[in-house]
């Protein structure tokens, strides 16, 4: 509980602005989910890093060589040789644009280099089957294996067919180039799939061991919300028990008792019921028990009901209340208000006189609690510097506000305004 007379707590820092559209914009670009990123998203920007450099390097080779080894237009070199190249980095997101793009391209620079003397290889030009290999592998490793093998048996029917197509003839040099695209690019499909198959295992690793390290944390949470449900047991609850048992035998154990003194037993033994079955629920809860107490939750009703309770402690309380129908939510905020305000006039303003206004008007449920100053010099029992913070989070959960703050009187005022329309507080649904 808080002191009513301590300044209201700052308010929290605001939480930075979510990153969101930033992870989005990251998972459409890798195709990878963010949870596992550790090693798949390493593995996506090296090859995103190292697939850009390696093609622009083979454009750079591949278009003067093009142009100038097998004497082909400067134009018609440029632009094959960039589609080609540009195929590979397609392919590390779209795998159907890569495959499109490689094998029309990869045609075309067989046509443009058919004139080419018998000394420069053909029908793959060096240039263009390290390409179509980098192609193949970034398939292999970034897709399923069969996108990987279509575009290496694309290359290996352009090796049978272009030849006879396009010159009519093939030689033993075209049929030794052929075999090496085929057997070369191959080979590093294979690779490829060996590697994405070794990744995904490393990955699927990974998600089990955080899978298993957020099942532990999980398990110290039940450990120690266990404890703490132990702590509260042996600490209160066996204590309220003895005074729900002490305050109702008060009339057995002290004959001769007045009316006034046995009803104040009485009084107590009833609040101390009400805390000690409140309790029972809470260490419920704490447990993570389904057999946890169903009870209904108080609302404005129990308002009237508590501040009765109250006054058998020699409170002197004023109440005007409200039969307006509220969510329960509200309702409960609105009673976890009263129950706080009075609970703090109790202990650091003794003797004063505490009023408590529960009005509702428009869209809005308003709960206001006074107390004037101390009647009593009495040393005040120590709070934790919770309590105006819990009701706070309370109001905030529902789209309300709580303002706390000493009067001119040397007294202390709390306020709260909880919306009940059920517009103003969507979070609830």
């Amino acid at each position: 509980m808080d002191h009513p007379h301590a300044p209201p707590q700052a308010p929290g820092a605001v939480a930075p602005a979510s990153r969101g559209a930033r992870y989005w914009r990251l998972r459409s670009l890798t195709r990878l989910d963010l949870s596992t990123f550790s090693i798949a998203r390493r593995e996506v920007v090296w090859m995103w890093t190292v697939v850009s450099i390696a093609a622009v390097a083979l454009v750079a080779v591949g278009w003067p060589v093009t142009a100038s080894g097998y004497n082909t237009h400067p134009v018609a070199a440029m632009a094959l040789t960039i589609v080609h190249c540009a195929a590979a980095i397609m392919a590390v997101r779209w795998a159907w644009a890569g495959l499109g793009a490689s094998v029309p391209a990869a045609l075309g620079l067989m046509i443009v280099t058919a004139g080419a003397a018998p000394e420069w290889p053909w029908p793959w030009p060096v240039t263009v089957l390290l390409t179509h290999c980098l192609t193949v592998f970034v398939l292999a490793l970034r897709h399923s294996w069969y996108w990987a093998a279509s575009l290496w048996l694309a290359g290996a029917m352009l090796t049978v067919l272009a030849p006879a197509l396009i010159v009519g003839d093939a030689d033993a040099s075209a049929g030794a180039n052929g075999v090496v695209l085929v057997s070369l690019s191959g080979g590093i499909a294979l690779v490829g799939v060996l590697v994405r198959l070794w990744i995904l295992s490393v990955v699927r690793m990974e998600q089990a061991e955080r899978l298993s390290a957020a099942e532990a944390g999980r398990r110290r949470e039940l450990e120690e919300r266990n404890r703490i449900a132990r702590e509260l047991h042996d600490v209160v609850a066996h204590s309220m028990s003895v005074i729900t048992v002490q305050a109702s035998t008060a009339r057995y154990r002290q004959p001769g008792l007045d009316d006034a003194i046995q009803q104040e037993f009485e009084e107590i033994a009833a609040s101390s019921r009400r805390a000690l079955g409140e309790m029972r629920g809470l260490l419920g809860l704490l447990r993570g028990q389904d057999t946890a107490p169903t009870a209904p939750m108080p609302g404005l009703s129990d308002i009237a009901e508590l501040v009765r309770a109250t006054r058998a402690s020699g409170a002197e309380i004023t109440y005007v209340g409200t039969e307006a129908v509220v969510p329960d939510a509200v309702g409960l905020t609105g009673f976890r208000v009263v129950q706080e305000a009075l609970s703090n006039a109790l202990r650091h303003a003794p003797g004063s006189a505490i009023a408590v206004t529960v009005t509702e008007g428009g869209h809005d449920l308003r709960v206001r609690i006074t107390n004037t100053a101390p009647a009593r010099s009495e040393e005040t029992t120590p709070g934790a510097q919770l309590g105006l913070a819990g009701i706070r989070e309370r109001a905030a959960a529902l789209g309300g506000t709580v303002t706390s703050h000493p009067t001119p009187d040397g007294g202390f005022e709390i306020s709260a305004t909880l919306p009940v329309g059920e517009d103003e507080h969507p979070r609830l649904a």
